[in-house]
């Protein structure tokens, strides 16, 4: 019981974690669609005034800001299983088969696919860093941390994959236990 406490205890703390990161995701929508509003009507009110109000600059922050949400949600996305599904098999089910299918789902895709993501991102972010990787358009911005974001949102999502395989696993032996007991009980009555 002790070390299934303490596996639950990592799972929770990764769950904060998860947590934190999705308030920064919220914010950048915020500021994605500030910033979008901005370059629309500073487009419209430039032309009317005859100065330029937009830059590549601000539109490229507003693709940055969409990467922040996207690549910050995933985690958050997962702990509140809110990912697309194929629930066309599932709907038949038991619900011990469900959790066994997450179980083995997060193990043997998702985990394998987010941590090869994050390592094959790893490579083209150090190296953007290196040779200080800019816009190739004018007045554009520094690349190098939108790609540094791509392992950190799938470093991420790979947190969340260990903390619902970890809840997972432990929903599979409270089930099998109560199995247990069930069949227990009904042998005890025959």
């Amino acid at each position: 019981m002790r070390q299934s406490n303490r596996w639950l205890v990592i799972a929770d703390r990764i769950d904060s974690c998860t947590r934190v990161v999705a308030v920064l995701a919220r914010w950048s929508v915020l500021l994605m669609l500030g910033l979008g509003l901005w370059n629309v009507v500073g487009r419209y009110l430039g032309v009317v005034i005859g100065m330029n109000l937009s830059s590549n600059g601000l539109i490229e922050g507003q693709w940055y800001f969409f990467d922040f949400v996207f690549l910050l949600g995933l985690s958050w996305t997962l702990q509140r299983n809110n990912h697309v599904r194929v629930d066309v098999l599932q709907n038949r089910w038991s619900l011990k088969a469900k959790t066994r299918a997450e179980f083995l789902g997060t193990v043997f895709l998702l985990l394998p696919f987010a941590l090869g993501v994050m390592l094959i991102s790893l490579g083209p972010a150090i190296h953007s860093w290196t040779i200080n990787e800019l816009s190739p358009d004018p007045d554009g911005l520094p690349r190098y941390w939108i790609k540094s974001l791509i392992p950190v949102g799938f470093f991420f999502l790979s947190l969340q994959g260990i903390s619902k395989a970890i809840r997972s696993w432990f929903a599979l032996k409270s089930l099998s236990f109560q199995e247990l007991i069930h069949e227990d009980s009904s042998g005890e009555e025959s």
